[in-house]
């Protein structure tokens, strides 16, 4: 039985599919509950949890990536007290330790335990999908639906023949670049230097960064994802990283999308994560969409509606560079990101909902919240 509650979205119309959250850092890390109620702050409170069952259902979520992400192995070197709790406490040296491909095969299993436990405790209420077909149904059904997605190569450990076993798990994309340069080539540097002299002494090293683009092992790596049917995502790329992927895309006999699951725009930086114009251009060239975060800019930070008014802004940028078929929604929620007080859990999707409806047309907001990704996820996502 779905449960039911009287704040609960029920216009199917402008239900959402959120492309990029991370409950299972906090399930798997700290042993919350995905299938309890949470009640986060805003701000950077890496031990509360954002994503579960209620928040979504509350928000009108119906479908939500949620993403395995095994820290990278220089994070334990270079943000200091990482590596000091890996000394002492067994989970984290244990990730710091571990294979990166038993650990990613880890964590996959921890987000379908998390099902399966809520599931116990809740009823018949969400389900994982492994396909296209499975994702459709499940939808139709009216329960929740999950899915898996990967981020960062050095998941594979070095195999590129294991995106074959994560395809038959059901991972629908995988981020090729992450916070760390890996086998597939550099990264941007998303810290930058004002936060780590302001917040992060000591740690996010730029000795640790590589701006490089794709490397051999990268470019064949995309080129198995685009031939398998796991779709590539290019956040956390420099511009020249996505130049590469896409023009990989266009070449590729089969025609399928490229994504940016999780980003904040306008991008301040050719040096940062964020896709600049030309960027937006084209990904929406290759069918694909950009996934926004909910995070806020920093002259908004004091306001009660940073979240709503910063995601607005970037949905006019979006559709003004890319036109509105490329705007889709990335919470990043759970993923160790700071949130803005409208925004803090998947229940805030009700108040955007709202400024959107009376911003832009039904048909435009049921694109962004889940027609494109819904669309991306039909074309990408599959043999």
């Amino acid at each position: 039985m779905i449960p039911t509650n009287e704040n609960a979205v029920t216009d199917e119309r402008f239900r959402v599919v959120d492309l990029h959250t991370h409950p299972t850092l906090k399930s798997y890390m700290f042993k919350t509950r995905f299938w309890k109620a949470h009640k986060p702050p805003s701000g950077f409170i890496p031990l509360s949890m954002c994503v579960d069952l209620d928040s979504l259902i509350d928000g009108g979520v119906k479908t939500f990536v949620c993403a395995a992400y095994v820290v990278e192995r220089e994070m334990f070197s270079d943000i200091w007290p990482l590596g000091l709790l890996a000394r002492v406490h067994p989970r984290a040296a244990h990730l710091a330790t571990a294979p990166l491909d038993v650990l990613t095969r880890e964590y996959l299993d921890a987000a379908e335990a998390m099902v399966d436990e809520t599931r116990r405790r809740r009823g018949d209420v969400i389900e994982l999908a492994r396909s296209r077909a499975d994702m459709e149904r499940i939808n139709a059904s009216g329960k929740l639906c999950m899915l898996h997605a990967v981020e960062g190569a050095h998941h594979l450990n070095g195999d590129i023949g294991m995106v074959d076993e994560l395809y038959a798990r059901g991972v629908c994309y995988m981020i090729v670049p992450h916070l760390y340069p890996n086998m597939a080539g550099g990264c941007a540097d998303i810290m930058g230097a004002d936060f780590r002299t302001r917040f992060a002494p000591g740690c996010f090293n730029p000795k640790y960064q590589d701006a490089s683009g794709l490397s051999d092992w990268g470019h064949r790596l995309v080129e198995k994802l685009l031939d398998t049917g796991i779709i590539v995502d290019t956040t956390h790329g420099t511009r020249e990283y996505r130049r590469e992927v896409i023009a990989i895309a266009r070449n590729h006999p089969k025609k399928r999308p490229v994504i940016m699951s999780h980003v904040c725009v306008p991008a301040v930086s050719e040096l940062r994560p964020d896709p600049l114009p030309d960027d937006i251009r084209e990904i929406a060239d290759t069918g694909g969409v950009v996934g926004l975060m909910m995070f806020f800019r920093p002259e908004l930070a004091g306001r009660a509606t940073a979240g709503v008014e910063s995601a607005l802004d970037a949905m006019d940028h979006l559709v003004r560079h890319g036109g509105e078929d490329v705007v889709a929604m990335g919470s990043d929620l759970d993923g160790f990101t700071t949130v803005p007080k409208d925004l803090r859990s998947p229940r805030g999707y009700r108040k955007l909902r709202e400024a959107m409806l009376k911003k832009y047309t039904d048909k435009q907001v049921e694109k962004f919240l889940h027609g494109n990704a819904e669309r991306v996820l039909r074309e990408g996502w599959g043999k």
